[in-house]
């Protein structure tokens, strides 16, 4: 009897204590990052009723004890929110966490923001632990570009702000246990630009021949330099040539020659005369009589109308980064040498990058030889470097050969590319190639930070005005040997024990650590406590618990009994 009364307080014990942990359970359904525990109890030891050599079990229990909790391990709902802080892991791992104390403590409750100094802490002002980039350093910026950054009040002041820069990186290592720290996340982060080293153009330069009424010059040895007229009949004749001026091209007869004189008391006289079927030229018997002809006539000038091809002229444009990281524009004039030969085509080519200066004004004047003026667009631009030389094509359209040199970009070497000699990847210059125009260009503007994000590789990343974006920390993922064996500190926060073991990354083949989880931004995952479950248990607990207690008053009625029976 005394047995019975004993099994059934041990009953009522291990109820309630079934009973506290469900209750702690539903407590908690609406904790992020909760895993909920599973009571376990044990027997305790039986007595014999009779010899240990009968095949079945002879014993009667003494009753149950509180044994332990085993947590359950299994993945709550991730929650969508808006909170870029907002964590969770995809499957098993534990985030680290640094308490004020600085031990280290682990958590699946992902809440973290930014404090005052910018620190990833959770609700609690423990600080989240990454493994840092170390690519994030404080810098200096001249007024104007500091200023892009806005103004920051503390109290209502206008106070400073200390900048910081950035040095890329695509992915942050996770490294070993133990070099983990603090996230700090600047909010004035800057990212320093890169000039232009290397630019690229193609396009097709149209070979195709333009004619066009010119006018040329005579070389001084197909005319004389001086003509007497004659005096008594007060005439000239005066005649000449066109085989030294290498400027014709395709002199035909009716071509005309004008020719400008002047008398020996300087009057101009102006002749005009027309080229013959042998290329020759001349003016017979004119009337000067109204002219002083105490001397020779001087030829001043002889000149050439005629009709043939003219040099044609195409520009290109494309933009580069400059070194104080504007948006600079490198500028190319390609003009046709004529005439060409039968097997290849030149261009000499002019290479100018313009960084702009100011707004046209009117009222000054610009040296030309330093400023580029785009009346156009209203622009005025400083002419950083300017370079010249010659592209050749080949009769096919190919790139033949390039002599134009790297071109200085504010103190960085830029090297064009063009295109690969004997190739079509570049410039061409063919009448029945169709190639649009294109270009590119390396470097990178100044950007001013615009937020943080987390991928789902765990790294911290900074994005930038200018497109750009980096890798700043990993956050770290811990993993253990047994989690049921860690120590809980709290509802969600635990420490490591000698029951679950040191904590620790995985490992691939060649030693490198890596998360072991996928990290999910903007999610954070909820209690794995089933409401339904805990409920259901509880009435389960509690007909236990109401059994055991009617054990013990039957026990209670059964002693009773006995005391009260008479011999």
């Amino acid at each position: 009897m005394n047995s019975s009364l004993y099994n059934g307080v041990s009953g009522i014990k291990t109820s309630q204590f079934y009973i506290d942990v469900i209750g702690n359970n539903i407590s908690n359904v609406n904790t992020n990052g909760f895993k909920g525990s599973t009571p376990e109890v044990s027997s305790l030891f039986s007595s014999i009723l009779v010899g240990t050599y009968n095949s079945y079990s002879n014993g009667v229990g003494m009753g149950a004890q509180s044994f332990n909790t085993a947590l359950d391990m299994s993945q709550g709902i991730l929650e969508n929110t808006d909170n870029t802080f907002d964590l969770a892991l995809g499957s098993e791992g534990w985030f680290g966490v640094q308490g004020a104390d600085g031990n280290t403590y682990y958590t699946r409750a992902g809440s973290f923001s930014l404090d005052a100094e910018g620190n990833l802490v959770d609700g609690d002002g423990n600080y989240l632990l990454a493994t840092l980039g170390n690519n994030i350093a404080t810098t200096t910026l001249d007024a104007d570009t500091l200023a892009k950054f806005g103004q920051y009040y503390n109290n209502g002041t206008a106070s400073s702000v200390t900048p910081y820069a950035i040095t890329e990186l695509n992915d942050v290592g996770l490294g070993t246990i133990g070099s983990q720290g603090i996230v700090n996340l600047p909010k004035t982060l800057y990212y320093p630009p890169v000039a232009s080293s290397e630019a690229s153009y193609s396009a097709n330069l149209d070979p195709t021949i333009t004619t066009d009424a010119v006018t040329l010059d005579l070389n001084s040895a197909d005319y004389p330099s001086s003509v007497l007229a004659d005096t008594t009949s007060k005439t000239l004749t005066l005649n000449g040539t066109i085989t030294n001026t290498i400027t014709t091209q395709t002199p035909q007869k009716g071509d005309i020659v004008d020719v400008t004189l002047k008398d020996a008391s300087g009057k101009t006289l102006l002749l005009t005369a027309t080229l013959d079927e042998n290329l020759e030229w001349s003016i017979n018997d004119y009337d000067v009589s109204a002219y002083d002809l105490s001397s020779a006539f001087t030829l001043t000038s002889a000149k050439l109308q005629t009709e043939q091809e003219v040099a044609t002229q195409e520009n290109f444009s494309t933009s580069i980064i400059g070194p104080d990281g504007d948006k600079d524009i490198l500028d190319m004039t390609f003009t046709k040498v004529i005439p060409q030969t039968s097997t290849e085509t030149t261009w000499n080519a002019v290479v100018n990058i313009y960084s702009f200066y100011e707004t046209y004004d009117t009222s000054k004047t610009y040296d030309t030889t330093q400023y580029y003026i785009d009346k156009t667009a209203n622009k005025v631009y400083e002419i950083v470097d300017t370079q010249t030389g010659a592209l050749t094509f080949n009769g096919n359209g190919s790139l033949a050969s390039n002599t134009i040199p790297t071109i200085n970009n504010g103190g960085t070497t830029l090297t064009l590319n063009l295109g690969t000699v004997g190739g079509y990847d570049g410039m061409v210059s063919n009448a029945n190639i169709d190639k649009a125009n294109a270009s590119s260009s390396n470097g990178t503007l100044e950007g001013f930070l615009t937020g943080y994000d987390v991928d789902t590789n765990g790294n911290v990343i900074a994005s930038f005005s200018n497109g750009k974006s980096s890798s700043v920390a990993k956050i770290a993922v811990y993993h253990f040997q047994n989690d049921q064996g860690l120590m809980a500190e709290s509802s969600n926060l635990f420490s490591e024990s000698s029951n679950s073991g040191k904590a620790f990354f995985y490992a691939d083949e060649s030693g490198e650590s890596f998360l072991g989880s996928k990290v999910y931004s903007h999610k954070l995952e909820g209690s794995n406590v089933s409401l339904a479950t805990a409920l259901t248990e509880l009435i389960i607990v509690q007909k236990a618990f109401d059994a055991s207690a009617k054990s013990i008053t039957t026990s209670d009625e059964l002693l009773k009994n006995a005391i009260n029976m008479k011999a």
